[in-house]
């Protein structure tokens, strides 16, 4: 597939994808996220007995909530490269370098740094401050924003 070439797809990093398309699949990744996030999976533990059926339960949850994760981010993904494609390479490279800061960078510290920067817990609560104070909401309002942005 080109990169020019639109795509539709949930969980794609190839092509580019209109503001209508974003729009829809980013509401239904919303809409499944947050249903699934308030789900009370602890009450189904009385009517499960062998407890490895709940951790099977709850790893495919938590599995499906990092799908959702990665599918948001290649819709916000090709929705950037929708905008990008007849701007300048400059552009570009800073549209790739915002991608990574805001919406790449959480991601990867809340689910893999944070657990190795541990042994420095004045760092580790910096960190945590700067991503979750500053970086997360600057990500949710730039994903709400770039549905907005003209594409070509």
């Amino acid at each position: 597939m080109s990169y020019q070439q639109s795509n539709k797809d949930f969980f794609s990093y190839q092509g580019t994808i209109n503001r209508k398309d974003y729009t829809i699949n980013m509401l239904i990744v919303i809409a499944l996220s947050i249903g699934i996030s308030l789900v009370r999976f602890d009450n189904f533990v009385p009517y499960i007995k062998p407890e490895f059926l709940y951790k099977i339960l709850m790893f495919m949850v938590n599995l499906f909530q990092f799908v959702m994760l990665m599918s948001a981010i290649s819709l916000i993904y090709r929705r950037i490269a929708d905008f990008s494609i007849l701007r300048s390479p400059k552009y570009i490279d800073y549209m790739k370098k915002t991608f990574f800061i805001l919406f790449v960078f959480p991601i990867l510290y809340l689910f893999c740094f944070r657990f190795f920067i541990d042994i420095v817990p004045f760092l580790q609560n910096i960190m945590d401050i700067f991503v979750i104070f500053f970086l997360a909401p600057l990500g949710v309002i730039t994903a709400f924003l770039i549905a907005f942005i003209k594409g070509s």
